[in-house]
Protein backbone atom coordinates (compact mmCIF):
# COMPACT_ATOMS: atom_id res chain seq x y z
CA UNK A 1 0.00 0.00 0.00
CA UNK A 2 1.30 3.72 -0.86
CA UNK A 3 2.17 5.78 1.57
CA UNK A 4 -0.62 9.22 2.25
CA UNK A 5 0.58 11.86 -0.94
CA UNK A 6 0.50 15.43 0.76
CA UNK A 7 0.92 18.31 -1.68
CA UNK A 8 3.20 21.23 -0.09
CA UNK A 9 3.45 24.83 -1.57
CA UNK A 10 5.91 27.22 -0.59
CA UNK A 11 8.57 24.74 -0.63
CA UNK A 12 10.90 27.04 -0.88
CA UNK A 13 10.56 29.77 1.65
CA UNK A 14 11.60 30.03 4.92
CA UNK A 15 9.09 27.62 6.60
CA UNK A 16 8.10 25.76 3.66
CA UNK A 17 11.34 24.32 3.46
CA UNK A 18 11.51 23.05 6.99
CA UNK A 19 7.76 21.66 7.20
CA UNK A 20 9.62 19.87 4.27
CA UNK A 21 12.00 18.42 6.51
CA UNK A 22 9.64 17.66 8.52
CA UNK A 23 7.50 16.04 6.20
CA UNK A 24 10.65 13.50 5.55
CA UNK A 25 10.40 11.99 8.71
CA UNK A 26 6.89 10.93 8.61
CA UNK A 27 5.10 8.00 6.88
CA UNK A 28 3.80 10.49 4.13
CA UNK A 29 5.07 10.88 0.21
CA UNK A 30 5.54 14.67 -0.45
CA UNK A 31 4.51 16.50 -3.71
CA UNK A 32 5.62 20.52 -4.20
CA UNK A 33 3.71 22.87 -6.41
CA UNK A 34 6.87 25.24 -7.20
CA UNK A 35 7.72 27.81 -9.41
CA UNK A 36 11.47 26.13 -9.89
CA UNK A 37 12.20 22.44 -9.33
CA UNK A 38 13.97 21.92 -5.74
CA UNK A 39 16.90 20.19 -6.13
CA UNK A 40 17.84 17.34 -3.40
CA UNK A 41 14.38 17.65 -2.06
CA UNK A 42 13.57 14.06 -2.04
CA UNK A 43 9.94 15.29 -3.06
CA UNK A 44 7.99 14.83 -6.14
CA UNK A 45 8.27 18.28 -8.17
CA UNK A 46 4.71 20.06 -9.91
CA UNK A 47 6.18 23.25 -11.87
CA UNK A 48 3.00 26.09 -11.21
CA UNK A 49 1.94 28.77 -9.76
CA UNK A 50 -1.07 28.68 -7.21
CA UNK A 51 -2.23 31.93 -9.08
CA UNK A 52 -2.98 29.15 -12.13
CA UNK A 53 -6.10 27.32 -10.92
CA UNK A 54 -5.17 24.66 -14.15
CA UNK A 55 -1.82 24.40 -12.20
CA UNK A 56 -3.44 23.63 -8.87
CA UNK A 57 -6.19 21.46 -10.09
CA UNK A 58 -2.75 19.44 -11.55
CA UNK A 59 -1.15 19.52 -8.30
CA UNK A 60 -3.60 18.06 -6.32
CA UNK A 61 -4.51 14.88 -8.04
CA UNK A 62 -4.19 12.14 -6.14
CA UNK A 63 -2.72 13.88 -2.89
CA UNK A 64 -4.72 13.17 0.79
CA UNK A 65 -3.53 16.55 2.05
CA UNK A 66 -2.41 20.06 1.00
CA UNK A 67 -0.08 21.74 3.54
CA UNK A 68 -0.60 25.36 2.00
CA UNK A 69 2.92 27.61 3.16
CA UNK A 70 3.24 29.78 -0.05
CA UNK A 71 2.65 33.82 -0.41
CA UNK A 72 3.98 36.96 -1.14
CA UNK A 73 5.31 39.40 1.42
CA UNK A 74 7.05 41.67 -0.43
CA UNK A 75 5.44 42.96 -3.50
CA UNK A 76 2.37 44.79 -2.56
CA UNK A 77 0.62 44.96 -5.47
CA UNK A 78 0.36 40.43 -5.52
CA UNK A 79 -0.74 39.80 -2.24
CA UNK A 80 -4.01 39.67 -3.25
CA UNK A 81 -3.53 37.74 -5.87
CA UNK A 82 -1.30 35.12 -4.29
CA UNK A 83 -2.15 35.15 -0.75
CA UNK A 84 -6.04 35.27 -1.27
CA UNK A 85 -6.57 33.90 -4.75
CA UNK A 86 -4.20 31.77 -4.39
CA UNK A 87 -5.65 29.90 -1.85
CA UNK A 88 -8.71 29.98 -3.08
CA UNK A 89 -7.40 28.23 -6.20
CA UNK A 90 -6.13 25.74 -4.17
CA UNK A 91 -9.09 25.48 -1.89
CA UNK A 92 -11.83 24.80 -5.44
CA UNK A 93 -8.99 22.02 -6.98
CA UNK A 94 -8.89 20.28 -2.79
CA UNK A 95 -12.46 20.19 -2.85
CA UNK A 96 -12.98 19.22 -6.68
CA UNK A 97 -10.11 16.22 -6.03
CA UNK A 98 -11.47 14.53 -2.87
CA UNK A 99 -8.83 15.70 -0.31
CA UNK A 100 -9.29 15.36 2.99
CA UNK A 101 -7.69 17.86 4.65
CA UNK A 102 -6.29 21.73 4.11
CA UNK A 103 -3.80 23.03 6.42
CA UNK A 104 -2.96 26.64 5.62
CA UNK A 105 -0.20 28.52 7.39
CA UNK A 106 -1.64 32.47 8.00
CA UNK A 107 -0.53 34.94 10.07
CA UNK A 108 -1.53 36.61 13.70
CA UNK A 109 -1.64 39.36 11.66
CA UNK A 110 -4.91 39.34 10.49
CA UNK A 111 -6.44 40.12 13.62
CA UNK A 112 -4.95 43.54 13.61
CA UNK A 113 -3.91 44.06 17.11
CA UNK A 114 -3.00 47.11 18.32
CA UNK A 115 0.81 47.02 19.89
CA UNK A 116 -0.25 49.54 22.15
CA UNK A 117 -2.89 47.86 23.90
CA UNK A 118 -1.82 45.72 26.69
CA UNK A 119 -4.56 42.72 25.86
CA UNK A 120 -3.51 39.00 25.32
CA UNK A 121 -5.80 37.89 22.33
CA UNK A 122 -6.36 34.25 21.49
CA UNK A 123 -8.31 32.81 18.38
CA UNK A 124 -11.82 33.93 19.34
CA UNK A 125 -10.46 37.38 19.56
CA UNK A 126 -12.10 39.33 16.30
CA UNK A 127 -10.53 40.25 13.32
CA UNK A 128 -9.53 43.32 12.09
CA UNK A 129 -6.42 43.60 9.93
CA UNK A 130 -4.67 46.82 9.56
CA UNK A 131 -2.59 47.09 6.56
CA UNK A 132 -2.97 45.20 3.02
CA UNK A 133 -0.86 41.94 3.63
CA UNK A 134 -2.73 41.27 6.64
CA UNK A 135 -6.05 42.26 4.82
CA UNK A 136 -5.00 39.97 1.87
CA UNK A 137 -3.96 37.05 4.53
CA UNK A 138 -7.80 37.48 6.35
CA UNK A 139 -9.59 37.49 2.84
CA UNK A 140 -7.73 33.61 2.55
CA UNK A 141 -8.94 32.22 5.81
CA UNK A 142 -12.56 33.35 4.81
CA UNK A 143 -11.66 31.19 1.60
CA UNK A 144 -11.02 28.55 4.04
CA UNK A 145 -13.63 29.36 6.07
CA UNK A 146 -15.90 28.88 3.62
CA UNK A 147 -14.71 25.79 1.62
CA UNK A 148 -14.79 24.31 5.21
CA UNK A 149 -18.85 24.61 5.11
CA UNK A 150 -18.89 22.43 2.23
CA UNK A 151 -17.57 19.56 3.66
CA UNK A 152 -13.51 20.22 3.61
CA UNK A 153 -11.43 19.27 6.68
CA UNK A 154 -9.53 22.43 7.35
CA UNK A 155 -7.01 23.70 9.77
CA UNK A 156 -6.02 27.34 10.22
CA UNK A 157 -2.04 28.22 12.25
CA UNK A 158 -0.91 31.61 12.57
CA UNK A 159 2.52 32.02 13.60
CA UNK A 160 3.41 35.17 14.83
CA UNK A 161 6.88 36.55 14.29
CA UNK A 162 9.19 33.90 13.15
CA UNK A 163 12.66 33.08 13.57
CA UNK A 164 15.71 30.89 12.97
CA UNK A 165 18.45 29.39 11.61
CA UNK A 166 18.92 29.78 7.80
CA UNK A 167 16.41 32.88 7.69
CA UNK A 168 16.95 33.96 4.20
CA UNK A 169 15.90 37.67 5.27
CA UNK A 170 18.39 37.49 8.17
CA UNK A 171 14.90 39.03 10.68
CA UNK A 172 17.18 39.40 13.84
CA UNK A 173 20.44 39.82 12.89
CA UNK A 174 20.09 43.48 13.15
CA UNK A 175 18.86 43.01 16.57
CA UNK A 176 21.71 40.43 17.77
CA UNK A 177 24.29 42.25 16.70
CA UNK A 178 22.60 45.82 18.00
CA UNK A 179 23.11 43.37 21.53
CA UNK A 180 26.43 41.98 20.92
CA UNK A 181 27.92 45.37 20.16
CA UNK A 182 26.49 47.03 23.38
CA UNK A 183 24.36 49.63 21.66
CA UNK A 184 21.01 48.03 22.58
CA UNK A 185 18.60 49.96 25.16
CA UNK A 186 15.21 49.20 26.47
CA UNK A 187 13.65 52.05 24.43
CA UNK A 188 9.88 50.80 25.63
CA UNK A 189 11.08 49.01 28.64
CA UNK A 190 12.15 45.57 29.90
CA UNK A 191 7.97 44.74 30.29
CA UNK A 192 7.40 44.94 26.52
CA UNK A 193 6.33 41.66 24.91
CA UNK A 194 7.89 39.17 22.29
CA UNK A 195 6.01 37.42 20.74
CA UNK A 196 8.12 34.85 18.58
CA UNK A 197 7.88 31.50 17.24
CA UNK A 198 10.79 29.55 16.27
CA UNK A 199 10.88 28.18 12.31
CA UNK A 200 10.94 24.00 13.29
CA UNK A 201 8.33 24.56 16.12
CA UNK A 202 6.03 26.13 13.46
CA UNK A 203 7.02 22.92 11.02
CA UNK A 204 6.00 20.28 13.83
CA UNK A 205 3.24 22.09 14.82
CA UNK A 206 1.80 21.54 11.07
CA UNK A 207 2.23 17.87 11.03
CA UNK A 208 0.72 17.45 14.33
CA UNK A 209 -2.31 20.07 12.26
CA UNK A 210 -1.69 17.00 9.60
CA UNK A 211 -1.77 13.96 11.57
CA UNK A 212 -4.18 14.72 14.64
CA UNK A 213 -8.03 14.14 14.39
CA UNK A 214 -8.94 16.40 16.93
CA UNK A 215 -7.15 19.51 14.87
CA UNK A 216 -9.64 19.98 12.08
CA UNK A 217 -12.10 23.25 11.84
CA UNK A 218 -10.21 24.98 14.53
CA UNK A 219 -8.22 28.33 14.36
CA UNK A 220 -4.48 28.14 16.16
CA UNK A 221 -2.27 30.63 17.49
CA UNK A 222 1.33 29.81 17.30
CA UNK A 223 3.29 32.33 19.87
CA UNK A 224 6.36 31.53 22.22
CA UNK A 225 5.91 34.64 24.43
CA UNK A 226 8.00 36.56 27.02
CA UNK A 227 9.46 39.73 27.91
CA UNK A 228 11.83 41.74 25.97
CA UNK A 229 13.69 41.85 29.07
CA UNK A 230 13.61 37.96 29.68
CA UNK A 231 14.63 38.17 26.04
CA UNK A 232 17.20 40.53 25.92
CA UNK A 233 18.82 38.98 29.09
CA UNK A 234 19.07 35.41 27.41
CA UNK A 235 20.54 37.00 24.05
CA UNK A 236 23.51 39.07 25.82
CA UNK A 237 24.19 35.31 27.78
CA UNK A 238 24.08 33.27 24.19
CA UNK A 239 26.62 36.32 23.25
CA UNK A 240 28.69 36.30 25.92
CA UNK A 241 28.22 39.95 26.73
CA UNK A 242 27.22 42.12 29.10
CA UNK A 243 22.91 42.25 29.92
CA UNK A 244 22.20 45.87 28.78
CA UNK A 245 20.78 47.94 31.27
CA UNK A 246 19.67 51.32 29.77
CA UNK A 247 16.36 51.85 29.79
CA UNK A 248 14.03 55.08 28.97
CA UNK A 249 12.17 56.38 32.22
CA UNK A 250 8.19 55.46 32.30
CA UNK A 251 7.26 59.21 31.08
CA UNK A 252 9.37 59.12 28.24
CA UNK A 253 8.16 56.10 27.23
CA UNK A 254 4.31 56.94 27.72
CA UNK A 255 5.36 59.77 25.68
CA UNK A 256 7.16 57.34 22.68
CA UNK A 257 4.00 55.32 22.57
CA UNK A 258 1.84 57.89 22.34
CA UNK A 259 3.52 59.40 19.43
CA UNK A 260 4.14 56.27 17.93
CA UNK A 261 0.09 55.11 18.64
CA UNK A 262 -0.73 58.50 16.63
CA UNK A 263 1.81 57.83 13.77
CA UNK A 264 1.31 54.06 13.14
CA UNK A 265 -2.34 55.05 10.42
CA UNK A 266 0.27 57.13 8.07
CA UNK A 267 1.80 54.65 5.66
CA UNK A 268 4.85 56.37 5.15
CA UNK A 269 5.69 56.07 8.50
CA UNK A 270 4.27 52.09 9.29
CA UNK A 271 6.26 51.21 6.46
CA UNK A 272 9.66 51.71 7.78
CA UNK A 273 12.09 49.41 9.29
CA UNK A 274 12.83 52.21 12.18
CA UNK A 275 9.42 52.33 12.72
CA UNK A 276 8.26 48.75 13.12
CA UNK A 277 11.36 48.49 14.98
CA UNK A 278 10.02 51.12 17.76
CA UNK A 279 6.62 49.74 18.16
CA UNK A 280 8.25 45.87 18.51
CA UNK A 281 10.02 47.05 21.17
CA UNK A 282 7.58 49.19 22.78
CA UNK A 283 4.69 46.46 22.13
CA UNK A 284 1.94 45.07 24.47
CA UNK A 285 -0.13 42.95 22.66
CA UNK A 286 0.34 39.03 23.46
CA UNK A 287 -1.26 36.38 21.45
CA UNK A 288 -1.94 33.04 23.47
CA UNK A 289 -1.68 29.39 21.95
CA UNK A 290 -2.86 27.78 24.30
CA UNK A 291 -5.46 25.80 22.09
CA UNK A 292 -2.60 24.00 20.38
CA UNK A 293 -2.01 21.88 24.09
CA UNK A 294 -5.78 21.66 24.18
CA UNK A 295 -6.80 20.35 21.71
CA UNK A 296 -3.41 18.51 20.25
CA UNK A 297 -1.75 17.92 23.16
CA UNK A 298 1.09 20.34 21.46
CA UNK A 299 3.70 21.98 23.00
CA UNK A 300 6.79 23.72 21.45
CA UNK A 301 9.73 21.08 21.15
CA UNK A 302 12.62 23.40 20.39
CA UNK A 303 11.17 26.46 22.11
CA UNK A 304 12.40 30.08 21.70
CA UNK A 305 15.43 29.79 23.94
CA UNK A 306 17.00 27.02 21.67
CA UNK A 307 15.47 28.33 18.75
CA UNK A 308 17.65 31.58 19.70
CA UNK A 309 20.58 29.74 20.10
CA UNK A 310 20.62 27.67 17.20
CA UNK A 311 20.26 30.98 15.11
CA UNK A 312 22.82 32.51 16.95
CA UNK A 313 25.35 29.49 15.83
CA UNK A 314 24.47 30.02 12.66
CA UNK A 315 25.27 33.45 12.40
CA UNK A 316 28.80 32.68 13.86
CA UNK A 317 29.21 30.11 11.43
CA UNK A 318 29.16 32.37 8.65
CA UNK A 319 30.74 34.96 10.40
CA UNK A 320 27.89 37.57 10.63
CA UNK A 321 28.61 38.03 14.22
Amino acid sequence: MNPPLVLLTGASGFIGSRVLEALRRTKHSVRCLVRKPLSASGAEMTVGDITDPMACCEAVKGVTAVIHTAGEKSRVSQYMAVNAEGTRNLLEAALQNGVSRFIHVSSVGVIGADPFCKRVFDEESPCHPRNDYERSKWQAELHIIQAASKGLETVILRPANVFGDNDPNLGLLNLVRTVHEGRFFFLGGRESICNFIYVDDVATAVIAALEHRKAVGKIYHLSDSCTIGVFIDFLADELGVERPSIKMPSMVVALIRKILSMSIVLPALSGSTIFSQAVSLNNQACFASTRLQQYMKFDYPVGWRLGMRRMVGWYRQRGML
